[in-house]
């Protein structure tokens, strides 16, 4: 009996270190995520590199970083451009512990130089989810959710060439990341689920083995 004991826990052990597999979708075509909260710009204006909106319902800022001045050209529903008018890099996160779950956004080609752009979406582990996409001109919607009880962190893409700027920022499901300071437990596998229910199996045959033998012994 005891030997089933330590072999169990071992089971337990090996099952609850096994993570889940995550995954963050990435969507070209627009509507497929529909995002809660638009990101408006009501706050300070552009400083440098950095751009500041906030979330439409829960008002928490929304940071974004390119790799030249940027400029907000109107008020309201976010649209960023470069001061010189045209993009070509851009990324943009919540404040730290928060993340979001759907993400939706409007990279606008006209008189666009870019023909394609790499987009890119990090989960609260690092781990950053990548695709490639051809751009035409007028609008070209992008999207992204995240399944397995994982947040979006950060977005970010680079083009090829200039477009004129990016707009209709949407986020949806935002959350804690941290729970008070931790990063969440990871989810074990379904096959790690299987073995520990295995493993209780195993324990109740011996238990019940056990049991008969006494009740003959007697």
């Amino acid at each position: 009996m005891s030997k089933v004991i330590v072999a169990f826990s071992a089971l337990a052990i090996v099952c609850a270190a096994a993570p889940a597999s995550a995954t963050i979708v990435i969507y070209s075509t627009p509507g497929v995520v529909q995002p809660d909260e638009n990101v408006l710009f009501q706050g300070p204006p552009p400083s440098g590199n950095n751009a500041f909106g906030v979330t439409s319902q829960t008002n928490l800022p929304v940071t974004f970083t390119g790799n030249e001045l940027l400029a907000t050209p109107s008020s309201g529903q976010a649209r960023i451009t470069g001061a010189d008018g045209n993009l070509s890099q851009l990324a943009f996160a919540l404040g730290t512990g928060l993340g979001f779950t759907e993400v939706e956004f409007n990279i606008f080609g006209t008189q666009a130089t870019a023909t394609s752009v790499m987009l890119n979406f990090t989960d609260q582990f690092g781990t950053v989810f990548s695709d490639d996409f051809a751009i035409g001109r007028g609008q070209n919607f992008f999207s992204a959710r995240a399944f397995d009880d994982q947040f979006i962190t950060n977005v970010s893409f680079t083009l090829n060439g200039d477009v004129r700027d990016v707009r209709q920022f949407r986020i949806g499901g935002i959350g804690s990341i941290d729970d008070g300071g931790g990063a969440p437990s990871p989810v074990p596998e379904p096959q790690s689920w299987l073995l520990l229910m295995a493993g209780f199996g195993l324990v109740g045959a011996s238990l019940r083995r056990r049991q008969a033998h006494r009740t003959v012994a007697a």
